[in-house]
């Protein structure tokens, strides 16, 4: 990894992954202290959007081996870190007025902007898989779990959600 422009890509790229991470643990710190209630569903989201900015975090070192990056390669390869960054940025909100009497309304009223930009998520690791021809049964889980997010999106079913 002697290209500079490989070292950026990957600064930015940790940047907004701790950003993400940071957000995630100062919501749950505030939860912990008692501040306000969340439903269960809502926490179950919160820790799998702490784990997948980990599982992002652990593969920041692939991005040390790709040399040779454009402006466009850059722009296609952030945006999966920032779309789940704003997916956190929907659902970590911590309940105010109304909403705080009622945890579960608050999280319906996130959820269709959350599972869209989480279903955009697993599109752009399917795509990154394909890209960099690296297709397997972890590509077609992403595509699947796109598919899932996508139904989430656009329904307010309880018993969906709760599955």
């Amino acid at each position: 990894m002697d290209n500079p422009t490989t070292l950026l890509v990957a600064i930015m790229f940790v940047t907004i992954v701790v950003t993400g991470i940071v957000n995630i643990l100062m919501f749950l710190s505030e939860g912990l202290a008692g501040k306000f209630e969340t439903p269960p569903l809502h926490t179950h989201w919160i820790v799998l959007l702490l784990l997948a900015y980990l599982n992002f975090f652990w593969h920041t070192t692939l991005i040390l081996d790709i040399e040779g990056w454009t402006f466009l390669g850059f722009i296609g390869f952030i945006i999966g870190p920032v779309a789940l960054l704003f997916a956190s940025s929907q659902i970590v909100i911590v309940p105010a007025g109304d909403t705080a009497a009622k945890p579960e309304r608050q999280f319906f009223q996130a959820a269709r902007r959350f599972f869209l930009l989480m279903a955009g998520v697993q599109a752009w690791v399917v795509c990154l898989d394909f890209v960099f021809g690296d297709t397997g049964y972890l590509t077609w889980l992403a595509a699947a779990l796109a598919v899932l997010f996508g139904v989430l999106a656009f329904t307010e079913r309880r018993g969906i959600h709760h599955l």
